[in-house]
């Protein structure tokens, strides 16, 4: 299990996010959101450029993904809530496996507030879960 990041690191980088989020709008309030995602709700998650990653590779990783569920890998996916809106910000494979699956899966929320400007990882939104794949 090489290529799956443990829900230690994904902690670590939820705190980084946060910080690095306080820093660019330093009015903003955040708060810290744990739940636990249904399809429905994950076909509503906007999809963001996930970066550079050769196809091969991804699909290596979500294979990885799909067999590791059978043991109960769940590590959360983490999202930046804005008002009603979910916006990915990391476990792009995960949340594609547990779409194309059909199950739940756990999620880290940053909830944004007092925020009115468009933050800039909106502009890296490619569409909804549902609409893309």
């Amino acid at each position: 299990m090489g290529l799956l990041i443990s829900p230690h690191e994904e902690e670590k980088l939820f705190k980084k996010l946060l910080a690095y989020n306080k820093k660019l709008y330093p009015k903003a309030k955040f708060k810290r959101i744990e739940k636990s995602l249904n399809k429905k709700q994950i076909g509503e998650v906007y999809y963001t450029y996930p970066g550079e990653e050769s196809e091969l590779t991804s699909k290596e990783k979500m294979a990885e993904i799909r067999g590791a569920i059978e043991y109960g890998y769940n590590t959360p996916i983490i999202l930046l809530k804005k008002g009603t809106k979910y916006i990915l910000l990391d476990g792009h494979r995960r949340l594609k496996v547990a779409w194309k699956k059909g199950i739940k899966w756990s999620a880290l929320i940053l909830e944004v507030s007092g925020v009115k400007e468009k933050l800039g990882i909106e502009g890296m939104i490619m569409g909804k879960i549902k609409d893309l794949f």
